[in-house]
């Protein structure tokens, strides 16, 4: 379902940008966040699902959800980032991810060297910056 464009994740991997209508899986445990974000989602043609934790997330993934990205916010309860992505990755290894994050740690270095279609949104970022990296 993805185009051909990638968009360079902070370790060079490319992560592919979606398709234009496609189901984008938003994870954070910020309402404000799932609010404005999913916002700016459909605002850009996209049909978004939120989830505020990795293990809904994973549950969404289980029940037969299939997205072309996910943003995944690194700092959340329970699994938070860093335990979700290994599992996203096990059930989908080629589905892409942008871990969306506004502190770069070795873990998140870690996990972007690391993983295939791995790629970075840094926090804070507004519209343009979705934009760009989505379309």
């Amino acid at each position: 379902m993805a185009t051909e464009q990638p968009a360079k994740g902070a370790a060079g991997m490319a992560c592919t940008k979606p398709e234009s209508g496609s189901c984008i899986l938003l994870v954070d445990d910020d309402t404000l966040i799932i609010e404005t974000v999913g916002g700016m989602l459909a605002h850009l043609g996209f049909s978004p699902v939120c989830t505020l934790t990795g293990e809904e997330a994973l549950a969404q993934l289980e029940a037969g959800l299939e997205p072309s990205l996910v943003i995944l916010d690194m700092d959340m309860p329970g699994l938070g980032g860093a335990g979700t992505l290994p599992l996203i990755r096990n059930r989908r290894p080629e589905l892409p991810v942008l871990i969306s994050t506004g502190r770069m740690t070795a873990k998140v270095a870690e996990l972007l060297q690391s993983l295939p279609h791995v790629g970075l949104l840094p926090k804070p970022y507004g519209f343009q910056v979705l934009k760009e990296r989505l379309t």
